[in-house]
């Protein structure tokens, strides 16, 4: 059986400490290795069952400042990367990780909230946040929350954090 083991980003080397400020304010990962070329966080108790990997390098940051500039300057590359940002949140590229309980998940949708608001260099933006009952909720279970950093790059940059209603058992 084939089993997800980890997300690795190539970054630019300035965004750095402001990812791992973001990781580090909203989730309970463990830092497992922080070296100038090389940061890693085990998402449980199981290396194998989900890591995060930073690696910084000049070709991410080349890459990022170009993307930048050309946004600023063709305005049909402009109307496509923000007709991305706008789209419905679960449209977009992203990774779901599932938090344990309800609870757990309002603490961090509102901790990412509070980190948008008051720490803009992060880059951190609430995307969308769906409740059981809520228009344009799914289902009548799942609690959901899409969190861009910012800092990852201008797309594949959004977490989706979901959370089963208490006594719902995930689909096996």
């Amino acid at each position: 059986m084939d089993a997800w083991n980890h997300n690795n980003y190539c970054v630019p080397p300035e965004h750095v400490d402001g990812l791992c400020a973001c990781i580090e304010a909203l989730f309970p990962w463990t830092l497992i290795v922080r070296k100038p070329h090389l940061v890693g966080y085990r998402l449980g108790d199981d290396l194998n069952r989900g890591a995060l990997y930073l690696r910084p390098t000049p070709a991410a940051g080349a890459v990022f400042d170009a993307v930048a500039r050309l946004r600023r300057s063709d305005a049909e590359l402009g109307r496509a990367l923000a007709a991305l940002e706008g789209q419905e949140a679960d449209l977009t590229d992203h990774h779901g990780i599932r938090i344990a309980s309800v609870e757990e998940w309002e603490w961090r949708v509102a901790r990412a909230l509070v980190l948008a608001r008051t720490r803009p260099e992060l880059g951190v933006t609430v995307v969308r946040v769906e409740r059981p009952g809520d228009p344009g909720a799914v289902t009548d279970y799942l609690y959901q929350a899409w969190v861009r950093l910012g800092l990852l790059g201008p797309w594949r940059n959004t977490f989706e954090l979901q959370a089963l209603a208490e006594g719902k058992e995930p689909v096996r």
